[in-house]
């Protein structure tokens, strides 16, 4: 009891002092109509930043399932497209396909569950494989629709893609607006940075001019890859263009993997025209 007391007289005078001010708080708060409001504004601003501040943080970490639901969102909507497109030719085109065929393209959404940069066969693991309709040869793609890489191998229920950034990667590239193209690849140097070799030494070229894919059996026509950064001239025949790209490969954590349903037939024409 001793203590208690004891306790109590080393904190009266706080204890007292918190106490008339709740009394003077409370007389102010009840001695008018405007005074009410007054303080029942100032402590709903101040409960409404709090709730703000908690939903705020709610809302963050919920972030990465609604994207995963725009993305899934977006993957339908690009598949509607193709099969619009199928049975709906640009008016240029003469041939109007039956609605039983097959739209050339197809979209599937997955998550990249793996990313290497720093190597020189740099790859994405992806949580998508066989069981979900995912082969060899698709384009991956992020959801924006810049270039990512293409799907090497399949398991089960996963799949290992090359990565732009990967020395043996080969694509066509074509500088947007032109008829001017040449071969995409990576010198290891840069994970920001590709280089559109071979590109004919007529072609007009700007810094900032935009790169995207072109004569490709894997991905769709016009994928942005990125921008102009610099150029020169070889051997006074063909240029090389180092390429900015569009989306840096160190945030891919969501992409589209997009099946060409003419693939198989094309690749073998080709290969019986080379021989």
């Amino acid at each position: 009891m001793n203590r208690l007391f004891l306790f109590i007289k080393t904190i009266y005078l706080p204890l007292l002092f918190i106490i008339l001010e709740v009394v003077a708080i409370n007389y102010y708060a009840n001695s008018s109509s405007y005074t009410r409001a007054k303080i029942l504004g100032s402590t709903n601003a101040v409960m409404g930043s709090f709730y703000k501040t908690f939903a705020d943080i709610k809302g963050y970490f919920g972030l990465r399932k609604e994207n995963r639901a725009l993305v899934d969102e977006l993957t339908a909507l690009h598949n509607e497209f193709e099969r619009y497109k199928a049975v709906n030719p640009p008016s240029g085109d003469t041939l109007r396909m039956p609605d039983s065929e097959a739209a050339k393209y197809f979209y599937t959404s997955a998550n990249v569950i793996n990313n290497t940069i720093m190597l020189r066969e740099n790859f994405l693991t992806i949580d998508k494989g066989l069981y979900d309709g995912i082969e060899a040869n698709m384009a991956v793609i992020t959801p924006e629709g810049s270039i990512v890489g293409i799907v090497q191998a399949c398991s089960e229920k996963y799949s290992v893609c090359m990565s732009i950034l990967n020395e043996k990667f080969r694509t066509a590239g074509r500088i947007k607006g032109s008829d001017h193209f040449g071969s995409i690849y990576w010198n290891g140097e840069r994970e920001d940075m590709v280089q559109l070799t071979e590109v004919s030494k007529y072609a007009e070229i700007a810094v900032g001019d935009t790169i995207v894919t072109d004569h490709s059996s894997i991905f769709p026509s016009e994928v942005l890859i990125g921008t102009v950064k610099s150029w020169e001239m070889v051997a006074d025949s063909y240029f090389d263009i180092e390429v900015e790209l569009a989306t840096p490969l160190t945030s891919a954590n969501r992409v589209l993997l997009v099946r060409y349903a003419d693939q198989l037939e094309r690749m073998m024409l080709e290969t019986e025209g080379i021989k």
